[in-house]
């Protein structure tokens, strides 16, 4: 289980960005959204998806981890 993040303003692709806790290209916090821990970076991403923003995507940092 980890905690994950997603970016307030989305990149330059429109997608805002899923972070898991720890990231080494995790935003300031105050650029943040607080998702919680869950199980995986796929249900953080549904998460973030139904509940905030349609449009998001996985860190390629944290999915490496």
């Amino acid at each position: 289980m980890n905690e994950f993040y997603v970016e307030r303003l989305p990149n330059e692709n429109g997608d805002h960005v899923v972070h898991k806790h720890g990231c080494p290209s995790l935003p300031a916090k105050e650029k943040l959204r607080y998702i919680g821990v869950r199980s995986s970076m796929a249900a953080s991403l549904r998460e973030a998806a139904h509940f905030w923003y349609s449009s998001s995507a996985a860190c390629p940092h944290c999915m490496g981890s």
